[in-house]
C-alpha cells in the first residue's frame, strides 16, 4: 500500500485520474465478464424446446420459453408469441427475428464505448503528466544551488516517467479488454441468430 502510495507522489497529479480512470476500466471488465457468459443469453431449455416444436408441440414450446430468462429465449418467445396471435406471418418470422436480436445488441456492447475512452484518454493524462515533470526538469536548470537543483531534476524525471508508464499501463488492458469484448460479442450474437433462426425453419 505504501509503495501505491509513493507511486501516485511520484507521479504528480496525472496519476489520480488515471488511477480512477483504472479502477472504472477493471470494473466494466468484471462487469461485462459476468454479464456476457452464453449462458445469460442461451439456454439449455432451447433444446426442449426446439423439440417440442418439431413434435408441433407450439404451444409447450412458448411454456417452456416463457419460464426462461436468458435474452434469447425472451427475444424467441416474443416471435413466436406473435406468430401464434397472427401478427406475423410465417414468411415474416425470420426478420422478426433479427429484429429482436438487433435489440439485444446495446446490451452486449454495454460499456464498450467506456473502455475505448479509457483507452484513448489514459495516454494523453499520462503525456500531461510526462510534461508538468519536464518543466520541472527544465526548472532545475534555472537553479543555482546545486543540491536544490539535483532534487527536483530527479523529480521531475521521476515524474515525467511514471505518468507516462502508468498512461500506458492503465490504456493498454483498456484497449484489450475492448477488442475481446467487442469480438466475443459479435461471435455470441451471431451464435444466437443461428440458434433462433433454426426455430423458425421447424415451425409448421
Amino acid at each position: 500500500m505504501e509503495g501505491v502510495f509513493a507511486l501516485l507522489k511520484t507521479g504528480g497529479l496525472a496519476m489520480y485520474p488515471l488511477l480512477f480512470l483504472s479502477v472504472v476500466s477493471w470494473a466494466v471488465a468484471t462487469e461485462r465478464l459476468i454479464n456476457l457468459r452464453y449462458s445469460n443469453f442461451l439456454s439449455k431449455n432451447l433444446k426442449e424446446a426446439k423439440s417440442l416444436l418439431r413434435n408441433g408441440d407450439l404451444e409447450g414450446a412458448i411454456k417452456l420459453l416463457s419460464l426462461d430468462t436468458s435474452l434469447g429465449s425472451k427475444a424467441l418467445l416474443r416471435v413466436l408469441e406473435d406468430f401464434k396471435s397472427g401478427k406475423v406471418p410465417k414468411n415474416g418470422l425470420t426478420e422478426a427475428l433479427r429484429t429482436e436480436i438487433d435489440l439485444l445488441v446495446p446490451k452486449v456492447e454495454k460499456n464498450l464505448a467506456l473502455l475505448s475512452t479509457i483507452a484513448s484518454l489514459s495516454p494523453l493524462i499520462g503525456l500531461f503528466g510526462t510534461i508538468t515533470g519536464l518543466i520541472k526538469v527544465f526548472n532545475a536548470f534555472s537553479i543555482n544551488h546545486s543540491e536544490t537543483a539535483l532534487n527536483l531534476l530527479a523529480s521531475g524525471i521521476g515524474e515525467a516517467l511514471v505518468a507516462a508508464a502508468t498512461g500506458l499501463a492503465v490504456a493498454i488492458p483498456a484497449l484489450f479488454f475492448y477488442w475481446v469484448f467487442r469480438i466475443w460479442g459479435s461471435s455470441l450474437l451471431n451464435r444466437l441468430e443461428e440458434e433462433l433462426l433454426e426455430f423458425v425453419r421447424l415451425l409448421p
